[in-house]
């Protein structure tokens, strides 16, 4: 991932190609996913079609069409999604039971303040801590997996692309410039949602936007399956190189 990936990824939305009517499917689709979840499930579809466009230097955003199959990605993708937080979800539950917990809680593990205020005791304090690491291990592994799946197209045959792009370390950087986007359009959607009258729609406007750029991001950065399978057979290389060079010495 370079500078001109994310210039590309923040520029598709506003490129001469893309219709309007994708952009307006897309922010309506936003507004409606505050509202329902279904409508989040087709927005995770589109995600992973922005995935796919962005792996072959899309010049517009894809429309929104073929609705089966979109919804059948966002559904694969959302599952993959739910069960990377369950783990979180689980270690945050058996440290604060009974506490009425949702995925929000879990930012207490990163505050020390908060944690003492809450006053919890040694044992709880840990088990939150647990749980926000694992919630961070299953966010990056989310994103890996949104890669895996608009490839795949399958959850079984992304496990393995998944745990290739995961080990991998440019996909780090990846994984770190979208998390930076995505953070900074959290801010973004804050302020505009704040706007008195139009700030919803602004919001939802800012929000699918944001995703746009975080889809088109990943999918032009995140490394290409003969990347990964070069790097392989090069470790692999080494190791046999290693070892050979290791029974010259014995045998000498």
């Amino acid at each position: 991932m370079d500078v001109s990936d994310l210039e590309a990824a923040f520029a598709l939305p506003l490129a001469e190609d893309t219709s309007f009517d994708t952009t307006l499917v897309g922010v309506l689709a936003t507004l409606a996913s505050f509202a329902t979840p279904l409508a989040g499930v087709l927005l995770a579809g589109y995600v992973v079609r922005l995935v796919r466009a962005g792996d072959r230097d899309a010049t517009a955003l894809p429309s929104f069409d073929d609705y089966t199959d979109m919804v059948a990605d966002g559904a694969r993708l959302s599952a993959a999604l739910v069960a990377l937080q369950l783990p979180a979800v689980g270690l945050a539950t058996a440290a604060l039971p009974g506490s009425g917990l949702s995925l929000a809680t879990l930012t207490y593990a990163t505050n020390p303040a908060m944690l003492g205020l809450l006053g919890l005791s040694a044992l709880e304090t840990v088990g939150l801590v647990a749980a926000g690491l694992a919630a961070l291990m299953g966010s990056y592994l989310s994103v890996a997996a949104t890669v895996a799946i608009a490839r795949e197209g399958s959850l079984v045959a992304a496990i393995p692309v998944t745990r290739d792009l995961a080990f991998d370390r440019s996909f780090i950087g990846v994984a770190s410039g979208v998390a930076l986007v995505g953070f900074v359009a959290g801010l973004l959607v804050a302020l505009c949602a704040a706007v008195p009258a139009v700030g919803t729609a602004l919001a939802a406007t800012a929000s699918f936007y944001s995703l746009v750029a975080s889809a088109t991001l990943l999918g032009r950065g995140a490394p290409n399956a003969s990347v990964l399978d070069v790097d392989a057979s090069r470790q692999s290389h080494a190791g046999g190189v290693s070892s050979g060079s290791a029974e010259s010495m014995e045998s000498a």
